[in-house]
């Protein structure tokens, strides 16, 4: 594979995820409601989608190191004019075609074929798909359980298994963000809704229990702040 031709293809996998944020962006901004929890969830929704847009930059750093690794050797400086002359008069090396390893294709695939799965999925959420939102989302953590995404994919599952009055179900999920090693970022979010959750299904005690634990492990978070209102929604 020439080094346009990978040049290219990462290219377009970027274009193609980007266009599919963009996708997801549009359809979150239209989407409208006159209650109070579909306000909070828009919220979270433009929330998440800054986080998507790192994590845009953040697959497109990690192919540009793979793309690196392919070429076998750190980009050279450039060369003045004439060091250059004396170089391309001196060598005019030939072409070389060159092997990509199996397991970088392999990579590279899979972090788009991730990036693609969770976008799609969320997008879904903020067009109001809940059960193809659910099926996105169960699919993505199946398929990558250890991802740097994968809580956000669980709390994100959580609120369309909500939407859909799948209460049991949120709950698990929400239980499993926060107890989560690498969800401590939306571990906040999780503990707040889960508490509502919980004065839904008249566990006031279980609420407040969590509650409290909200204001002691993260007391400057922005759903700390909240607390005050989401106690009396």
């Amino acid at each position: 594979m020439s080094q346009s031709l990978r040049s290219s293809t990462l290219s377009l996998t970027l274009s193609a995820l980007a266009c599919l944020f963009l996708l997801n962006a549009c359809t979150a901004t239209t989407t409208a409601g006159p209650s109070a929890a579909l306000k909070q969830q828009f919220l979270q929704i433009q929330q998440e989608q800054r986080q998507q847009a790192q994590l845009l930059a953040n697959l497109q750093q990690q192919m540009a190191e793979l793309q690196q690794q392919l070429l076998g050797a750190p980009a050279q400086p450039q060369l003045g004019a004439e060091e250059s002359f004396a170089t391309t008069s001196q060598s005019m090396p030939q072409p070389q075609t060159t092997v990509v390893p199996a397991e970088i294709k392999q990579e590279i695939a899979g972090l788009a074929d991730s990036a693609a799965s969770y976008l799609a999925a969320f997008s879904s959420l903020a067009a109001g798909r809940y059960a193809v939102a659910e099926n996105g989302f169960n699919n993505f953590l199946n398929s990558y359980p250890q991802h740097q995404y994968s809580a956000n994919a669980r709390y994100w599952l959580a609120s369309a298994q909500l939407s859909q009055g799948k209460l049991n179900l949120a709950a698990t999920n929400l239980r499993q963000v926060i107890v989560s090693a690498n969800g401590q970022d939306r571990a906040p979010g999780a503990m707040l809704l889960l508490a509502k959750l919980y004065r839904q299904q008249q566990q006031t005690e279980a609420a407040d229990e969590l509650l409290e634990q909200l204001r002691d492990r993260f007391p400057n978070s922005a759903e700390t702040q909240q607390l005050a209102p989401a106690i009396t929604n």
